[in-house]
């Protein structure tokens, strides 16, 4: 066991390490191409390309970013992000998940983290916005790290039936290699809290974690979607989101599909009826507290 212990410890520093790296090589291009596009516009005389003096004030170099989408880990981020950033009066960031609050923030200064993020533009007297989607939503020193440093950022938070999401997460961990029991095994040395322990649990036990971002965030700043939702009515969920943003109306593209994953192995329906047992006191938790059902323990939806 303590053998295992430090051989997962040292693997998952190894992907910390890489992410560090990986993010500063983006971060770098991504300023690069920003000069580059910069000084094009300026040579041309490009009235695209071009700010306005109040988005030239706000930075020379970058936005500090306008929302986040912080998850949870395998509810759809990803989707509505590559929805979200198709936005005509959307800017994307150097890359989807920066890690800046969750690995980078002890290492990086903040005006490495603005230079992540494109200048603002204006178009037809309309600021464009900013923003990144990484799964910080589990993280526990993130949300008092993200007020102190964006206090005005609006929170977008996509929640998926708990025991598909915990399903998926270690489908994840198993085709990237980084488990190798099986998921009965894995949540039951979770539930038992051994050394080397998974979070695929602890991550969809909801209501702790909402509980923690309320602390440092106010409710109008977090808009908590049902992932269901989105992948059935993708445009109405959308619009809230653009609602929230304070964003004109616009159609995403109708042929934008979300990532569909095939299992090897469907879960085993009574792992499912014990885990549905499980989170059913955590759930009503959160159904009190945002004040809405979600009705998860009718779904047994795939992805």
């Amino acid at each position: 066991m303590k053998n295992e212990l430090l051989h997962t410890t040292a693997d998952t520093q190894k992907r910390i390490e890489y992410k560090k790296r990986k993010k500063r090589v983006q971060q770098e291009i991504f300023r690069l191409e920003n000069d580059l596009r910069a000084e094009e516009g300026q040579s041309n005389g490009d009235p695209h390309g071009r700010q306005s003096p109040q988005a030239a004030s706000e930075s020379a170099t970058g936005a500090m970013p306008d929302f986040l989408i912080i998850g949870a880990k395998k509810c759809g981020t990803t989707f509505l992000y590559d929805l979200l950033s198709r936005h005509p009066y959307v800017e994307p960031a150097a890359k989807k998940e920066l890690h800046y609050f969750d690995i980078l923030a002890d290492e990086e200064s903040t005006e490495w983290y603005r230079r992540c993020f494109p200048p603002p533009r204006w178009k037809d007297g309309r600021r464009t916005i900013t923003g990144e989607a990484t799964p910080y939503w589990d993280k526990h020193r993130v949300p008092e790290r993200i007020a102190k440093v964006l206090p005005q950022a609006r929170l977008i938070v996509l929640l998926r039936n708990p025991v598909d999401r915990a399903y998926s997460d270690y489908q994840q961990a198993r085709r990237k290699g980084w488990e190798t029991r099986t998921f009965e095994e894995a949540i039951e040395a979770e539930k038992a809290q051994l050394p080397a322990s998974s979070k695929y649990l602890s991550r969809s036990t909801y209501v702790d974690h909402l509980l923690r971002w309320s602390k440092y965030f106010a409710d109008e700043q977090m808009l908590v979607l049902k992932s269901e939702d989105f992948f059935e009515c993708t445009q109405d969920t959308i619009e809230r989101v653009l609602d929230f943003l304070e964003l004109p109306t616009w159609e995403a593209e109708a042929s934008e599909k979300r990532n569909r994953n095939k299992y090897e192995q469907e879960m085993h329906p009574a792992t499912r009826q014990r885990l549905e047992e499980y989170f059913e006191s955590h759930n009503e938790k959160l159904y009190e507290h945002l004040g809405v059902e979600f009705d998860w323990q009718q779904l047994c939806t795939k992805s």
